[in-house]
């Protein structure tokens, strides 16, 4: 069932139904998609990140991965003097 969800070109969401919940994390965490509900689906939180995998995107809306999207990234080398 886990490679018949994965063989697609997309990758935005997935839900997994089920009343064992660590059997369900298990098969979530191998799913290829940016958001995986367990017995939900589409339930958005503005806290957490949204995002897709493959051909559905690159990137994160909303969370703190959405955010760092709009920093800039800069490194700072400073090397003391020889001795």
């Amino acid at each position: 069932m886990i490679a018949r969800a994965n063989n697609t070109e997309m990758g935005l969401g997935a839900s997994v139904w089920s009343n064992d919940l660590d059997e369900a994390a298990r098969i979530a965490k191998q799913l290829e998609a940016g958001n995986v509900w367990v017995n939900a689906h589409m339930d958005l939180l503005p806290a957490a990140a949204f995002a897709g995998h493959k051909q559905s995107g690159i990137g994160a809306e909303n969370g703190v991965a959405g955010l760092k999207a709009f920093c800039n990234v800069q490194v700072l080398y400073l090397k003391k003097k020889a001795k």
